[in-house]
């Protein structure tokens, strides 16, 4: 099974509907790999990322938000997908993962 890939500028994290919106839509799609866009996050804990994502087996890796804009915050199951290498640039985040079930590149 090819894994399930999700990109959404969510323009603000910080508001209690906003997550309510990023969790339904993530149940509802059931990607393997998300990026969440303009966060305007300084900081992602596993606390936040369980917010929105109810995957025991989430890993991530994330940008900070840069004043009142920027972020990005990417998600993966690592059931499905292993990270091999990431890349946290000053407006990027970049990552490279193989799939677990057949070491796909």
């Amino acid at each position: 099974m090819k894994p399930k890939i999700m990109s959404w500028n969510v323009r603000e994290f910080n508001e209690e509907n906003k997550q309510f919106q990023i969790k339904n839509l993530l149940q509802e799609w059931r990607a393997d790999i998300i990026c969440l866009q303009e966060t305007k996050l300084k900081f992602v804990s596993r606390r936040i990322v369980q917010s929105v994502w109810n995957c025991t087996y989430a890993d991530w890796v994330y940008l900070a938000s840069n004043g009142a804009s920027g972020g990005i915050l990417r998600m993966w199951d690592r059931r499905v997908v292993e990270q091999m290498e990431d890349f946290v640039g000053e407006c990027t985040v970049a990552c490279s993962f193989k799939r677990v079930a057949n070491n796909f590149l």
